[in-house]
């Protein structure tokens, strides 16, 4: 586990470590002097004993005088020893490393000598020193208590802001002052502007984070408010962004293509170099196809680096069945012309050989061939007629009642509104219960059905839901078509009941030309409706709808 310092101790160690130093050295110089001192007062104190003791000796003619009169005086530093070495004065001789001074007698044949007792001497010397030494424990205490105080008040700020800096990293809001702060912004020192300039880097922090997030929030707005699926990969194929509308597309697995679902495609289409791709068609069991636009971008950095893959997917169901129709349109368009083109060159020879034919049957006597030749006629009428039948292929006819596949024309009107229908947050359902035959002209249906769908839509102001539905009831076929909408009251459904019996557009509604396009059709409706409450219109083609 590795050690670490707190901010307190590495101010404090240093400046206590030299505060501590600093005394101990003045303590140690201090004592040094002292010993050296004494030292030398023992050592003169040595050298006037022992010239004492060399006069008394020069003085004195005994030596057991002598002796008596120094074990009277009772020096513990002083010592004699007799020319054999035995010790006369002391109690046991001294440790030769004790010995400050010594000297002969020759009067006596002795050797003197002053040693130091270093036990006396210390305690003596600390009993000088001690009024020192407490001094130098209270500096040490005063350094003790200094550094603690220094350190303490220059490690607070920044440990103020160091947690203001720990609450600003770890906060999910962006912090625009910090209280911890707010104590030290006032001081005219270091620390004061130190202060100041942290709350100020917090309030454009602050200031710059909302811009992000709000530029953040608009961009997924968008991102998710775009009718396309948007699928963006990092340059390593990881997804790092997708929107509702993408899921929802790669999550339908009943629709393959080639055995592979859209997903499945989609995963190939992004580590693939290619960027082109041609719109694919997927089918589910039921026969049902699905087609997509896929677009591929390589994003690039700043530096013109590699920034990832952005892919898009479009449903273009609708658009593709338009063309394919629209294409259909086209060829029909052309046979047209090309059949009145032929029917007007055909004609007028046929026209020739009809009264080319008269005139000879006229001079005809035999039976037979008067026979042969009305059945001649016959055949040049019904090649007329079969002209003429070309002819209606270059004309727009006015009605053309077929029977309606209720369910493919519900499908169809699904895909037409699906996109706007998720722009404004609208669930549009259609359901068929059995199999209700319905004898009219499509288009004019359609255009029925589109001008219902879009006065439901136009009530629909915050989402909703529009249902279209279609069963039989005894020989009728009923299509009702309801919404959650904003409903009529009683006086603007007066109006428009009005307006229907008057042959007026009024009411903005489109209902006029629903009335005279399902009375071409043999077909009526009513309208149930409150205000708050939505409303329903029921459509009723009587007698199966069939004219």
């Amino acid at each position: 586990m590795k050690f670490r310092l707190n901010i307190e101790h590495k101010i404090m160690i240093p400046f206590l470590t030299i505060g501590i130093l600093t005394i101990l050295c003045f303590g140690t110089i201090m004592t040094w002097n002292g010993y050296v001192q004494k030292m030398e007062r023992e050592r003169a104190a040595a050298a006037s004993s022992l010239r004492a003791l060399e006069l008394d000796a020069g003085l004195s003619g005994s030596g057991t005088l002598l002796l008596q009169k120094y074990r009277l005086i009772q020096n513990d530093s002083l010592y004699l020893f007799d020319a054999d070495g035995v010790l006369l004065l002391g109690t046991q001789p001294p440790d030769p490393d004790d010995i400050l001074l010594e000297t002969g007698l020759p009067a006596f044949g002795w050797r003197a000598c002053y040693a130091l007792d270093r036990t006396a001497f210390w305690n003596s010397l600390i009993e000088e020193q001690k009024y020192m030494i407490l001094a130098t424990i209270a500096l040490l205490i005063v350094i003790v208590q200094v550094s603690l105080f220094v350190s303490y008040n220059i490690s607070e700020p920044l440990r103020q802001l160091s947690e203001a800096c720990r609450v600003v990293a770890v906060g999910e809001q962006p912090v625009r002052r910090s209280p911890q702060v707010d104590e030290y912004a006032e001081r005219s020192d270091e620390i004061g502007q130190l202060a100041n300039a942290f709350q100020r880097m917090l309030a454009d922090i602050a200031s710059h984070t909302d811009e992000i997030l709000r530029m953040k929030l608009l961009n997924e707005t968008i991102v998710e408010s775009l009718p396309l699926g948007i699928v963006a990969c990092s340059p390593e194929k990881e997804i790092i962004c997708i929107n509702s509308k993408a899921v929802e597309m790669l999550d339908q697995t009943g629709y393959l293509c080639g055995g592979q679902t859209l997903r499945q495609i989609v995963d190939g289409i992004i580590v693939s170099p290619k960027v082109l791709h041609d719109p694919i068609r997927l089918q589910n069991a039921d026969g049902r196809a699905v087609d997509y636009e896929i677009g591929v971008w390589r994003l690039r950095t700043a530096d013109e680096g590699e920034g990832g893959t952005l892919c898009t997917l479009d449903e273009i169901t609708y658009k593709k069945r338009m063309e394919e129709k629209l294409t259909e349109g086209e060829k029909l368009a052309y046979t047209g012309q090309l059949a009145a083109m032929l029917a007007h060159e055909i004609r007028n020879p046929l026209a020739g050989i009809r009264a080319g034919i008269q005139v000879i049957s006229r001079r005809l006597e035999s039976d037979r061939d008067r026979m042969l030749s009305t059945s001649i006629l016959g055949e040049v009428d019904r090649v007329n007629r079969l002209i003429e039948d070309l002819l209606h292929l270059s004309r727009k006819r006015e009605s053309q009642k077929v029977l309606i596949n209720l369910p493919a024309l519900f499908d169809e009107l699904l895909l037409l509104y699906a996109k706007i229908a998720q722009n404004n947050r609208i669930r549009i359902t259609a359901g068929v219960q059995g199999d209700p035959p319905l004898y009219a002209d499509e288009s004019e249906i359609r255009q029925v059905l589109v001008n219902l769908i879009n006065n439901s839509i136009k009530s629909l102001h915050s989402g909703g839901e529009i249902a279209l539905e279609a069963h039989r009831e005894g020989d009728s076929t009923v299509l009702t078509v309801s919404d959650t909408g904003d409903g009529m009251d009683e006086a603007t459904l007066r109006g428009v009941h009005a307006s229907l019996e008057e042959g007026r557009t009024g009411g903005g509604l489109g209902l006029s030309i629903v009335s005279r396009l399902l009375a071409q059709n043999n077909g009526s409706f009513s309208i149930d409706t409150a205000a708050g409450q939505g409303t329903r219109i029921t459509i009723i083609f009587h007698t199966g709808g069939t004219s």
